[in-house]
């Protein structure tokens, strides 16, 4: 078999944004991915779909998906053993023993495949909470007030009601929780009960009420540029959210002060640098008073990638691959510098309020401005995510409330169903 050049094993949750950026800017791109909507198999020569090949929806395998991703992807790669570049999308940030034992079977196996993520001991680093409070403290960097879970009771004088629960390992909005009292704070242990609940595993945390933003990041291991501050869209209820701080999408960009913008750069830029980052990774925050307090890292492509490619204007994916070259990065920053005027985009996601049968979501799927094409051949669950909505504009209002009106065709369909 002839070696493949420029081809791409995509791996993650939902990796149609990254598969759509990679074969427009020209690569050969294999994926493993969670839902396998529609739209994903145009821009992929072949694939494995966990919710297939387990015949499993995702309310029966949200929290164990990540321990079969990377098991197809070696099925993938005994078939397609030359494929060139690695990357690991979201829903394995967390996945420290999982990503030991693959790259160790890809050195048993002796697969050339270079991988463009972060080394194991940067990811534990930059999804250690703790570890990341001390390096702002030290830098004078604000953050929320946070005690481990099994230290807190309803004395202690630095955390005052309401107050976040959240595992150390959360992502995208999953395992937070608003607690307004000692007794819905013990209330609330119980109902996760011990198998969920180990205060270990968790800690308390101060509510920062503001906005949501998060900062995109692209770093070559020596230099670090900001791609873009984007406005987070969370638990939004007219999209249906099931939880209230699960992810919904963004607005890129954030249309903040500038001086907001020179804090929230100078942090993330400060962290990539300090934690020896690589390729473009994601930092999340909430904006107070136009202060910005550091909620969690994603040290991976985050899920604003493609809605900061539609406003800028260029493939952030090939940046990326490029990033991992030694001579590369004058070459980035040409690019980067290089846009004039962005747009704005917006995205949109939209969770199901009841159970969706296949004539609907047929409907739903010819829609202009809507990706992540659920497959009619089966139905959604309540609470499952039925698509996504890109909506690009002259204006920040122009994207978002663009980006309104189709979710409103969305909701007419399904209330017609009803």
């Amino acid at each position: 078999m002839r070696k493949n050049k420029n081809s791409v094993l995509v791996v993650g949750f939902n990796t149609r944004p990254l598969a759509t950026s990679l074969h427009l800017a020209g690569y050969r791109v294999f994926t493993v991915d969670f839902f396998g909507d529609e739209d994903l198999y145009p821009y992929v020569e072949d694939s494995l779909i966990v919710s297939q090949e387990f015949g499993a929806n995702y309310e029966i395998m949200k929290g164990i998906y990540h321990r079969y991703l990377l098991k197809l992807s070696l099925t993938l790669l005994d078939k397609y053993p030359h494929i060139e570049y690695l990357i690991i999308g979201s829903g394995l940030d967390d996945a420290f023993d999982e990503r030991i034992h693959f790259y160790q079977k890809l050195k048993d196996q002796k697969y050339t495949i270079q991988s463009l993520n972060n080394d194991i001991e940067t990811l534990k680093k930059a999804r250690d909470i703790r570890l990341l409070y001390k390096l702002l403290d030290k830098n004078k960097f604000k953050h929320p007030i946070s005690i481990e879970a099994n230290q807190f009771n309803f004395q202690n004088p630095e955390l005052h009601f309401p107050v976040i629960l959240k595992k150390k390992q959360s992502s995208g909005g999953v395992n937070v929780y608003k607690i307004e009292s000692y007794q819905k704070y013990i209330f609330l242990k119980q109902k996760l009960g011990m198998k969920e609940f180990n205060p270990k595993q968790w800690i308390v945390q101060e509510y920062i009420d503001g906005i949501p933003i998060s900062c995109t990041v692209i770093s070559d291991g020596v230099n670090a540029k900001v791609i873009s501050i984007n406005r987070q869209i969370i638990g939004e209820r007219f999209l249906h959210a099931p939880k209230e701080f699960i992810y919904c999408g963004n607005i890129v960009p954030a249309n903040l002060l500038q001086e907001d913008n020179d804090v929230i750069a100078e942090i993330s830029i400060f962290l990539t640098k300090t934690l020896n980052l690589r390729g473009i990774n994601g930092f999340d925050y909430v904006l107070k008073n136009h202060y910005p307090f550091l909620m969690e890292i994603n040290p991976r492509i985050p899920g604003s990638l493609r809605v900061s490619e539609r406003a800028l204007r260029i493939n952030l994916l090939d940046l990326h691959i490029q990033s991992f070259s030694k001579d590369k990065w004058q070459e980035i920053e040409t690019s980067l510098d290089s846009i004039k005027k962005p747009q704005f985009a917006t995205k949109l996601v939209y969770f199901a309020p009841q159970a969706i049968k296949g004539a609907i979501i047929k409907e739903i799927n010819k829609i202009d401005h809507v990706y992540d094409k659920f497959n009619p051949d089966h139905e959604i669950w309540k609470n499952e995510p039925v698509c996504t909505v890109l909506y690009t504009g002259s204006s920040f209002a122009d994207s978002y409330f663009g980006a309104l009106k189709i979710v409103d065709k969305i909701e007419r369909l399904i209330i017609i169903e009803g």
